[in-house]
């Protein structure tokens, strides 16, 4: 039988040294100090914010309490986990749900996926020393990328993931492109009821045209500003979903949670 992808004292230590790492990086004027912190799915979302930003100040920094582990039983690599977890920033609490990879045994534990998360997940199986197998992800961000396509027999969508196919931008017209899954692995632990809960990527494309540069949303205006370029009749975006699902044991998966970073403007 194969050895916990990481041991308890170790999550700890893995838990608290990423804290660290995620502080160094959001205070930092620097896009490098991500690389350390981040990989996947995780890492075009918090490298475009940073070069977006610049530096942040320290009330952006996070500690983390509370955290409960969800570890599979693995025997090579590359070795995750994942986690729950209470982030304090700023004054405020917030619980987020996380996955921690490791690509080979020479290299660190790093951020794969990284969201808020409202509510309690699904309940997950454990076996009788607490460890919690790893499951497929039953094709849900294809499902998702097929239902943002316009497929509404795909995956059972939350509101937010329902209204993002409508979306509105300014008086620019919004014209979706491709939407496929990832970048980054994807990642699913078996429930209780035979389920899986996942934790997901989805990229998307979208091309804005014919609006004035005062009503496209801030996050394109800026970095398009950064990049020393003017919007023109057209924007090319490029848009990131971190996305964490269910995937019951036969018919359609649900959206739980996501959240959604522009990664590209041109």
């Amino acid at each position: 039988m194969a050895g916990p992808a990481v041991a308890a004292e170790e999550s700890l230590t893995v838990l608290r040294e990423w804290a660290e790492r995620h502080n160094r990086a959001v205070t930092s004027e620097d896009v490098e100090p991500w690389q350390d912190a981040v990989t996947g799915a995780l890492e075009a979302p918090v490298t475009a914010r940073a070069r977006r930003f610049g530096k942040l100040p320290k009330s952006a920094r996070i500690s983390l309490a509370n955290p409960v582990f969800y570890v599979p039983r693995q025997s090579e690599y590359p070795r995750w986990f994942g986690v729950a977890a209470l982030e304090r920033s700023g004054g405020g609490d917030r619980q987020v749900l996380g996955v921690f990879v490791k690509e080979d045994a020479a290299g660190g534990w790093r951020a794969a996926h990284w969201l808020t998360f409202k509510g309690r997940p699904p309940q997950l199986a454990r076996d009788k020393e607490g460890y919690v197998p790893a499951v497929s992800e039953s094709g849900l961000p294809k499902a998702h990328a097929r239902y943002l396509g316009g497929d509404d027999d795909a995956l059972i969508p939350d509101s937010y993931t329902s209204n993002a196919r409508d979306q509105e931008m300014g008086d620019w017209t919004v014209e979706r492109g491709a939407v496929t899954p990832g970048p980054g692995e994807s990642y699913a632990l078996r429930t209780e009821d035979g389920g899986a809960l996942v934790w997901y990527a989805v990229k998307e494309e979208k091309t804005l045209a014919g609006g004035e540069a005062s009503t496209l949303p801030e996050e394109v205006r800026v970095h398009l500003e950064k990049n020393g370029e003017e919007p023109g009749e057209t924007v090319q975006t490029t848009w990131q979903w971190l996305v964490i699902g269910y995937a019951p044991e036969s018919g359609k998966g649900r959206v739980l949670g996501e959240s959604v970073s522009l990664v590209a403007a041109r």
